[in-house]
């Protein structure tokens, strides 16, 4: 046995890392979650779907015309998918993103799904909030996935100015109300007649997505949307 796994064996005991779901201690191999809470994760499988059958593609329909969309989890209330991206978000485990692209990005690689996309962008955090938080939760999934897809990845062309209170427990309705005139596209012409695929950690009314989309759309893009994790509470 080396004196590196030595080492790693003595550090994993003084210091453990414990499983984002139940909490209890894992082995090395484990990053974030056990074994039992990976096996309750629901993948959703969005991007085998047809358009008429994905429901985060219905989702948009009537509020403005999207190309593609997809997300890996289902997000439930209570479960190890909540858990999992509250520790991303709220928690200072950023890695947590980068573990999930590398997890949903070969997936969609291999199908094909985003077939077209040229440009990758992550929504906005407010500089605020982003320093509040220390990084935009998005970012190491966003770039993973554009990595992945082969394709250029932005984070200063779709900027967020200003400051709004937590929108989770609102209706999407106003959620939407709240999200107009937030956002800014700093260079219209970089996006022109492009395929952006937005990137956002949780979709559930889909107002800051719809937002985001309306705006690239009105300077002459395609818009497709990728998400870590699918919520159906509106």
């Amino acid at each position: 046995m080396s004196f590196l796994s030595i080492f790693k064996d003595i550090f994993s005991v003084l210091y453990p890392h414990y499983c984002l779901g139940c909490g209890q201690i894992l082995s090395p191999q484990l990053p974030f979650l056990c074994t039992s809470c990976l096996h309750e994760l629901r993948e959703t499988n969005f991007h085998l779907l047809s358009d008429e059958q994905n429901p985060m593609i219905r989702k948009f329909w009537g509020r403005v015309m999207i190309q593609k969309a997809a997300a890996l989890l289902y997000y439930d209330k209570g479960t190890v998918s909540q858990r999992l991206i509250h520790a991303l978000k709220y928690h200072d485990r950023e890695e947590v993103g980068r573990w999930i692209a590398q997890w949903y990005a070969p997936k969609l690689k291999e199908t094909d799904y985003f077939k077209g996309v040229d440009l990758v962008l992550p929504v906005p955090l407010h500089p605020k909030k982003k320093k509040k938080r220390g990084y935009n939760q998005v970012t190491l999934f966003a770039s993973y996935i554009a990595q992945t897809l082969q394709v250029p990845y932005r984070e200063d062309l779709l900027l967020k100015h200003t400051y709004n209170t937590a929108q989770a427990k609102k209706h999407w309705l106003e959620r939407q109300r709240s999200s107009a005139e937030q956002l800014i596209l700093t260079d219209p012409e970089a996006i022109s007649a492009r395929h952006v695929l937005i990137v956002d950690d949780i979709v559930t009314t889909g107002a800051t997505l719809a937002q985001c989309a309306t705006l690239l759309i009105g300077a002459g893009a395609q818009v497709s949307l990728v998400c870590m994790a699918y919520s159906n509470d509106e």
